[in-house]
């Protein structure tokens, strides 16, 4: 449990561990956090700012949180500017941990017409806030994906030219050399280029992903012929004496 302690006492490696950790728990919990479908359109509501929350009823004095019903109006031919319509008839509050009209329990949403937008919506009137959380299951798991791939390439092909050293690491060397050199951007470039166009965005996104994987474990793979070797001499030098 070495590496354990040293995080312990790394208090920057901790912070990075925690954060990791809170993501990966909202990006399972998707649809818990994200208050909204991510295809839900909104009626009249493309490109809305973030909702203002309210605190205070101005007419009774209640404090509670809440929003208004917000809209897109008709656009300025001058400015070119839309306006921005708030009913202030129907004030909506915000509840916590509810269970909505489809069954399906939300960290917070909304009782009445208002919908709140965390960070607005986009051109197609969907909440990014929702859209963003839901997006992260595919970040996420491209990067588990990655590592899936690249840890046991690297690890096998390191200790195998750390252990046998000679030919054979000269041989395994000279290969993850020339894949070092391969240029990534470059390399997403050509593969954006020369995919089927029939595929998905995440099915592109996906195999990009892949490919980029199965080149990208050579620097792990030169770090673990290094501690091979390291420990190897260690034991040479432990057997000579």
């Amino acid at each position: 449990m070495t590496w354990w302690r040293k995080l312990k006492t790394n208090r920057l490696a901790q912070l990075g561990a925690i954060l990791l950790i809170v993501l990966y728990v909202v990006a399972l919990g998707a649809d818990f956090f994200a208050p909204y479908s991510p295809y839900a359109t909104q009626p009249n509501g493309s490109l809305l700012p973030p909702t203002q929350i309210y605190w205070r009823d101005a007419e009774t004095g209640a404090f509670f949180p809440y929003v208004y019903p917000t809209t897109q109006g008709a656009m300025d031919m001058e400015t070119g500017d839309r306006e921005l319509i708030v009913d202030r008839s129907q004030p909506s509050a915000i509840r916590l941990l509810h269970r909505n009209a489809d069954g399906q329990i939300k960290l917070f949403d909304t009782a009445g017409p208002g919908q709140i937008n965390l960070l607005g919506t986009d051109e197609q009137a969907r909440d990014q806030f929702s859209r963003l959380i839901h997006g992260s299951r595919v970040s996420l798991s491209v990067g588990l994906i990655g590592i899936a791939i690249s840890f046991p390439l690297g690890m096998l092909v390191g200790g195998l030219a750390g252990y046998f050293g000679g030919a054979v690491d000269a041989m395994l060397m000279r290969f993850v050399e020339v894949l070092m050199t391969i240029p990534s951007i470059y390399l997403l470039v050509a593969l954006a280029a020369v995919l089927p166009p029939g595929l998905s965005s995440t099915q592109r996104f996906l195999l990009i992903v892949l490919i980029t994987s199965l080149i990208g474990w050579a620097g792990l793979a030169r770090v673990i012929r290094g501690q091979v070797l390291a420990i190897k001499s260690r034991i040479l030098s432990r057997s000579a004496g």
